[in-house]
C-alpha cells in the first residue's frame, strides 16, 4: 500500500518510518529481489511523503538536467546575467503573408549563443520567469563518495554545459564559480513530506560545523538566499522541472 515494485526491484515489505525533523521523513523496506544485484534481497530507503493522511514512498533523486522552480511563486533559479534576445524571425497576425507560411518550431537558445556575454569570475544567483534560457538550466550530479545520510548523497549543482557551480557564501548568500570540490559547493537535496524539496549547502564558509539548518530560501520574488529551513513556509521549498 505504501510502495510497489520499481527501479528494477521487486517484493517490497517490512515498512519502517524515521522522522528526521518536521517535514523530513524517510521510510525503509526490504526488496526481495534487486535485478541489478543478482536478484538478492536488498535494503530500500525512500523519502516518505504524506498524501490525504496516508504514507506514500517518494522517489530517489538521481540527478540530471533540470530547471529549479521556487514553490513560492514558480520562478526559476538562474544566473544574474544580462538577457540575450534570440535572433529569430517573428510571425504575427499583423503580417498576413507570414501567416500563410507553414509553422515551424523555434529552437531553444544555446549556451554558446550567450556564454560570451557573461562576466568572468563569480556570478550571483537570482529568480525570474522561466523562459527556456541556458542560464536557467542546471545539471545535478550525485557525489556519494563525498558523503551521504539517510536522505541521500551529496550533489554538485552546475549550470548545464559548464563547470560553473552553485556555491554558498560566508554571508549566507548564493554565488556561482568554477567547481573546485569545496564543501560549500556540495549540496543535500531532500524530498519533503509534501513532495517538494529542500536544498541545503553541505558547509558554509567560516562556520566550524557542517551545515544542518540553512537552506536555499526565496526571500522575495527575485531574491534567493540562505536562511533557516521552515517547513511551514513555501519559501524553503523547491521543485525540479524538465522541459
Amino acid at each position: 500500500m505504501v510502495i510497489a515494485a520499481g527501479d528494477r526491484k521487486t517484493g517490497p515489505g517490512h515498512f519502517g518510518r524515521t522522522v528526521i525533523e518536521d517535514g523530513v521523513e524517510v521510510m525503509s523496506c526490504h526488496f526481495e529481489a534487486d535485478f541489478d544485484l543478482s536478484g538478492r534481497s536488498t535494503l530500500g530507503i525512500r523519502p516518505l511523503l504524506w498524501k490525504n493522511g496516508w504514507p506514500v514512498a517518494g522517489e530517489l533523486f538521481k540527478g540530471g538536467d533540470f530547471w529549479i522552480e521556487s514553490e513560492r511563486r514558480g520562478y526559476s533559479l538562474e544566473l544574474s546575467v544580462d538577457f540575450v534576445r534570440m535572433q529569430q524571425e517573428r510571425q504575427g497576425w499583423f503580417n498576413r503573408e507570414q501567416m500563410k507560411q507553414p509553422v515551424k518550431p523555434i529552437p531553444n537558445q544555446k549556451l554558446e549563443e550567450v556564454i560570451g556575454t557573461w562576466p568572468e569570475g563569480e556570478i550571483a544567483v537570482r529568480c525570474s520567469d522561466y523562459m527556456f534560457r541556458p542560464w536557467q538550466h542546471w545539471t545535478i550530479i550525485p557525489r556519494p563518495e563525498a558523503g551521504g545520510r539517510l536522505t541521500g548523497p551529496l550533489y554538485e549543482i552546475k549550470i548545464e554545459g559548464t563547470n560553473r557551480a552553485l556555491t554558498a557564501t560566508a554571508n549566507l548568500e548564493l554565488t556561482t564559480k568554477e567547481f573546485q570540490g569545496e564543501d560549500s559547493q556540495l549540496w543535500w537535496i531532500e524530498q519533503l513530506t509534501d513532495g517538494t524539496y529542500r536544498i541545503m549547502p553541505f558547509a558554509i564558509p567560516g562556520q566550524k560545523e557542517f551545515n544542518t539548518k540553512y537552506c536555499i530560501y526565496s526571500a522575495g520574488d527575485s531574491t534567493p538566499t540562505l536562511a533557516e529551513f521552515d517547513f511551514s513556509s513555501d519559501n524553503s521549498k523547491w521543485n525540479f522541472k524538465k522541459d
